[in-house]
């Protein structure tokens, strides 16, 4: 028996037990209930082993009338499951018989199909080329008439723009010989114009020259006349002790911002320049002519930046920019 045989054949008996399960159940009770009253009988007396066996033999004979009954209502059963699953198996033979013939239907009814759809797209294909060739013929012979027209027109600007050329040209001569003309003419008048323009600037620049002379001197005069008032303004500032003491109220404020260093001698002088705005803040300072060491100038300069800004002069005359202050602190 080949594999495919006893896949079938189990195949089957497992269709038949879930088709007669009570049948199977009872066939293999009654197997059962015979083995077990033949091993009992081994163990009882001489004369019970010879009741049981007779009560075995009846028993058996009953049994196996019974048992056969049962085999072959279950090879009948089996029987009609074979036949069943035979009618079944050529059935569904015959479905799928059916169904092949249906798809190869199908089948030469899609190639017919296909066919008649290539022999279709070759005649549009065909078709499509005659009307593309037929257009491109069209379309080479108007090419071809709207190149000669286009030549035409060519050679008929053409003639048009040498006519114009020649036209312009002659105009261009023309315009040429007034512009030369009137170059002339207006070079003419510009020379005399310029010539006009010279002598007048020529005038211009004299009178301006003496106008610019006499504010000149006028003004050398208005500030000889302010110095000379200023530097006599000073000079009574200075007569009255007004600049000595501005100058004293500078040296006060610095000492007083000045921290002596331990160096600092007591005949302690030193020269001191000071830069200052109008505001009296202090620009710069530098220790000049000094008897003490570094530290005593570096104190010195700390005191003139703390002092400032320095006091305002009592009179504005007497402001210098540059002040030179002598540095004698008191002891």
């Amino acid at each position: 028996m080949s594999n495919l045989e006893e896949v079938e054949a189990h195949a089957n008996m497992g269709l038949f037990f879930r088709q007669h399960p009570v049948a199977v159940a009872l066939s293999a009770t009654l197997h059962l209930a015979i083995a077990a009253v033949l091993t009992a009988g081994a163990w009882f007396s001489p004369q019970a082993r010879v009741v049981s066996r007779q009560v075995a033999i009846e028993a058996m004979i009953v049994d196996e009338d019974l048992v056969e009954r049962e085999m072959a209502r279950l090879e009948e059963l089996e029987r009609e499951a074979i036949l069943q699953q035979e009618h079944e198996e050529r059935e569904a033979r015959e479905a799928a018989d059916r169904e092949r013939e249906r798809l190869a239907e199908l089948q030469h009814e899609r190639e017919a199909q296909e066919r008649l759809r290539l022999e279709e797209e070759q005649q549009r294909q065909a078709q499509l080329r005659e009307q593309r060739e037929r257009d491109e013929t069209e379309q080479r012979e108007r090419e071809a008439t709207e190149q000669q027209r286009l030549a035409e027109m060519r050679e008929q600007r053409e003639r048009e723009e040498r006519e114009v050329r020649e036209a312009a040209e002659r105009e261009r001569e023309r315009l040429a010989e007034l512009q030369r003309q009137r170059e002339e003419e207006e070079r003419l008048a510009a020379e005399r114009r310029a010539e006009q323009e010279r002598q007048r600037q020529e005038e211009e620049r004299r009178r301006l020259q003496a106008e610019a002379e006499a504010r000149e001197q006028a003004e050398r005069e208005r500030e000889l006349q302010r110095l000379l008032a200023a530097e006599e303004e000073r000079r009574r500032a200075e007569q009255a002790g007004l600049l000595g003491e501005y100058i004293r109220q500078i040296e006060n404020r610095i000492q007083r911002n000045w921290i002596r260093p331990v160096t600092a001698t007591a005949d302690l002088e030193c020269v001191v320049n000071v830069t200052q705005i109008p505001s009296g803040d202090v620009v710069d300072v530098r220790v000049g002519e000094c008897n003490g060491d570094d530290a005593v100038v570096q104190s010195i300069e700390r005191a003139v930046l703390r002092a400032s800004p320095l006091p305002r002069p009592p009179q504005q005359i007497l402001f210098e920019r540059n002040l030179i202050v002598t540095f004698r602190p008191e002891v």
